[in-house]
């Protein structure tokens, strides 16, 4: 056995809640090249930039839920997105890019 190259790997990768944090920042950063869509703030929803939500089939386009709370209506999602999500089995992750909160709209990149 080479106990010399796992223990030189262990003092390489981060350890403990900081490591974690710093390991799921890295990963998010290199998620994918999505496509953003811009959709209706449910009243009441709380966005920031860079929240991460689940965008699922709804009957009229696309939902964007935290949990199971919807916060972001997409009904007039472009038919490709739409299929696109629906090819990924009616959910798919999203992030918000931005909150116009004076126009009550928000973009997600849906990866």
């Amino acid at each position: 056995m080479r106990w010399g190259w796992i223990s030189s790997n262990a003092r390489r990768r981060p350890s403990g809640a900081a490591g974690t944090a710093r390991l799921l920042r890295s990963q998010r950063l290199t998620c994918c090249a999505g496509v953003s869509v811009a959709g209706d703030i449910v009243d009441g929803a709380q966005l920031s930039p860079g929240d991460r939500l689940t965008v699922e089939l709804a009957a009229r386009g696309l939902v964007a839920r935290r949990g199971l709370t919807e916060v972001v209506r997409m009904p007039q999602a472009p038919p490709d997105v739409v299929e696109a999500v629906r090819q990924a089995h009616g959910a798919a992750p999203g992030t918000v890019d931005q909150v116009h909160e004076p126009a009550g709209v928000a973009e997600i990149t849906i990866c």
